[in-house]
């Protein structure tokens, strides 16, 4: 063997010096794809803080494309292949190529290890027995490997890794897990894995995916996509156990119809009631998408029928400012989803909406139209508490821009809608309200003068004899709204503002008590109400008002970052007159002031924020309204909500809900929802999580009131979390996140 000086590296790390060998590439081995495509992005969710911290080693950086090699030492034979001995490393680009003795062939461009060879790139790490590599080809074999793929906190083994060309990678015997090394929770295996990146697909033969060393899922043959793209295949089960339905499995099967459609086929198997089926049909549209779903379940043991469900949903921008939006919904009985409705927040659904709408909008107008229809599923609904239907609503609004006549602002809001109720009044109604407003602003106060004119005429169907068909109603509506700003710094980081505001509003009275009631009821007075022109809501009333609103606001605000501290406000309305319009069986209003509207906003503490509305009847000398809120919010896994909601007439409502943590692997979550004035549970769960490095688990118990007065439905719902793989059970994750506020699941 004779000693090259030529393309010797060094015989000391102290010289640390290089050669340049072009063109070559070093080989991205197929396993990479298949990692960072089908894990990476569901990843980004997970909490890998309990994982032992990987070290990274600190590769050499060059700044170029050309292979530079270290070496303690290096031999030219006269074939052409060198030997480096020693500490040595190969690195193109962000590759490097490490091993103790390694051999490398000039001509070839191809690389042997007959010991210990390792692959680092900033994201994989392969470390194998023995490999060889053709730089040249990018092709080549590693033996008894292990890799680590950091991006997905992966990793895994392989008896052999073959990269038969730059595109095509098959790996024998192989594992993957998130779970560190010799604590393997879960590890998904495989006899054979084929990786094929030209046509973005990979298949895999005998897969096995264990939890705890127990198979618990097992499939011949396998195929999965290596990039964002779809793949037909199984999707995780589902299972639950509540009193209506007795243990429910579900096993989604995925079917990628094509790139613009796919299908979700679910059977399921109800324990008391039989076996089922589900179907999801997802289309993407140019300008559409739309989604259908059904249930239908042949023959319900214990309702003695067969029972399904169907919905569809589309919405659409066929034009530029055009949208429209299907949404169409039918159960084939009212108990439907108190008996069936056993997935989390689907069993207190007491009607369904059927729907078609259509929208345009403009700068400065839009107009739309709608069909509304409902399937009402509560049974204790009936008479004058049904809904009207909308067969159709057809609107048109238009407004002038601020600067178009010198401040002076207009607007048009017309309604024309035909109403439908089985028994009741029926008819169309029309609309229309022009208005003129002029804001005018200084530094420190502000006053907008108001004029609007609401006309409304009817055409009505099944009136009492004597009354008209047809009435017309038409009445002015001026308002001056005024408010002045003065500030203060009470110290050197915080301001505080005083708000004072005057609302007049003036309506004459019309006579309306022949008038029907379709879409109108009496808005829940509030401090927000003090400056509204019309204390209901709809289109069937226009509250007669000679009234002037007093209100007070203070807000403390930190100057350094602008936070709001504590905003609060007060006010009342002080009646010039009665108000005689009213709704059926209600009286006329006599009292020369309204109730004390107060709202309250607060930062607490560091960790503490409080709300509150109030509502105080000065002649009752009592609340007629009240809620308060409080919260305690230490982190997204640590907070506790506090809620009260009281209405003198109708409601004594009390709720508790927090999240927070037991142990460092241990969590638990809860949410109680109590009527005070009945002494009953609305609706309660309490749920518990186990957290560590690659896997989570979670039960949750629920019970919760149904449509049907009096009874209960109670379940118990599981889920199972592989990080990097999927859940397998309820998302029982997404449902606490929607029921408690600010929860933020770490996987």
């Amino acid at each position: 063997m004779t000693r090259c000086a030529s393309i010797a590296v060094a015989e000391s790390r102290a010289r640390n010096r290089r050669i340049a060998i072009r063109p070559a590439h070093l080989g991205l081995l197929g396993l990479l794809c298949c990692a960072d495509v089908s894990h990476a992005a569901s990843l980004t969710t997970h909490d890998w803080s309990l994982c032992p911290t990987q070290a990274r080693p600190v590769l050499p950086q060059y700044g170029d494309n050309l292979i530079h090699a270290l070496a303690d030492k290096a031999f030219l034979r006269r074939n052409g292949v060198s030997e480096l001995l020693g500490d040595v490393q190969i690195t193109r680009g962000d590759q490097t190529l490490i091993s103790n003795a390694l051999d490398y062939n000039n001509k070839t461009q191809e690389a042997i290890s007959a010991g210990k060879l390792t692959l680092e790139m900033p994201s994989l790490r392969i470390q194998a027995a023995s490999g060889r590599f053709n730089l040249g080809t990018r092709s080549g074999e590693l033996l008894d490997s292990r890799y680590a793929y950091y991006p997905a906190h992966a990793q895994g083994h392989a008896t052999r890794i073959d990269q038969k060309n730059p595109t095509l990678t098959t790996l024998t015997h192989t594992t993957y897990s998130t779970c560190p090394i010799g604590h393997e929770a879960w590890v998904l295996s495989a006899s054979k894995m084929r990786l094929n990146q030209k046509s973005e697909t990979g298949t895999a033969r005998n897969v096995v995916l264990r939890f705890k060393g127990v198979p618990i899922l097992y499939t011949p043959w396998l195929s999965f996509p290596l990039s964002n793209a779809r793949k037909s295949g199984l999707l995780p089960p589902t299972f639950s156990q509540t009193t209506n339905s007795g243990f429910e499995y579900s096993q989604p099967i995925y079917w990628n119809i094509a790139p613009q459609a796919d299908a979700t086929i679910t059977p399921k198997l109800l324990s008391r009631r039989g076996f089922a089926l589900g179907t999801q049909l997802r289309y993407l549209g140019p300008h559409s998408y739309t989604v259908f779903n059904d249930n239908y379940l042949p023959y319900d043991q214990l309702y003695g029928a067969p029972r399904w469900f169907y919905s569809l949903q589309q919405q659409a921008e066929p034009l530029p400012g055009l949208s429209t939006n299907i949404n169409y919904n039918r159960v084939s009985d009212n108990t439907y989803f108190t008996d069936l409705g056993n997935s989390l927040g689907t069993g207190d659904v007491t009607q369904l909406e059927r729907s078609v709408s259509a929208r345009y909008a403009s700068t400065y107008w839009n107009a739309g139209a709608q069909i509304l229809q409902y399937q009402i599923l509560d049974p204790a609904l009936t008479g004058s508490e049904l809904s009207y239907e909308k067969l159709p609503e057809i609107y048109f609004n238009a407004w002038t821009p601020y600067a178009a006549l010198g401040g002076l602002q207009t607007s048009l809001h017309s309604n024309w809608t035909n109403f439908q109720r089985s028994g009741s009044v029926t008819g169309s109604r029309l609309t229309v309200t022009p208005g003129l407003s002029l804001p005018l602003t200084g530094s420190a106060w502000f006053m907008t003068p108001a004029v609007k004119y609401r006309y409304t005429r009817y055409q009505l169907y099944g009136q009492t004899p004597g009354t008209s068909a047809t009435p017309t109603l038409g009445v002015p509506i001026v308002s001056l709204d005024t408010g002045l700003y003065f500030e203060r710094n009470i110290s050197s980081k915080i301001r505080q503002t005083l708000e004072p505001r005057a609302y007049y509003l003036y309506v004459p009275y019309r006579n309306q008590q022949t008038l029907p009631v379709f879409d109108t009821t009496l808005n829940d007075f509030s401090f927000n109400q003090l400056f509204s022109d019309n204390r209901f809501s709809g289109g069937d009333r226009i509250g007669d008002a000679d009234q002037l609103s007093l209100a007070l606001t203070t807000r403390f605000i930190n100057t350094q970052t602008g936070t709001e501290l504590l905003s609060a406000g007060i006010g009342q309305i002080l009646y010039f007159r009665p108000r005689r319009v009213t709704l059926p069986g209600n009286p006329v209003q006599t009292q020369p002031r309204s109730d004390y509207a107060g709202m309250l906003n607060a930062a607490l503490a560091r960790h503490w924020t409080g709300n509150a509305s109030l509502t105080y009847n000065p002649y009752a000398r009592a609340f007629d309204t009240a809620y308060l809120g409080l919260q305690y919010h230490l982190g997204p896994q640590r907070l506790i909500n506090l809620g009260y909601q009281y209405n003198r007439a109708q409601t004594n409502q009390a709720n508790i809900s927090f999240l927070w943590p037991i142990t460092t692997h241990w969590q638990s979550a809860a949410r109680w929802d109590f009527s005070v004035r009945n002494g009953h549970i609305l609706d309660a769960f309490l749920g518990v999580q186990y957290n560590s490095c690659c896997w989570a688990a979670r039960i949750l118990a629920r019970r919760y009131v149904t449509t049907t007065p009096g009874t209960y439905n109670n379940g118990v719902y599981f889920e199972l979390v592989l990080k990097g793989l999927g859940n397998l059970g309820n998302s029982i994750g997404t449902y606490i996140q929607r029921t408690i506020p600010d929860y933020a699941p770490s996987s």
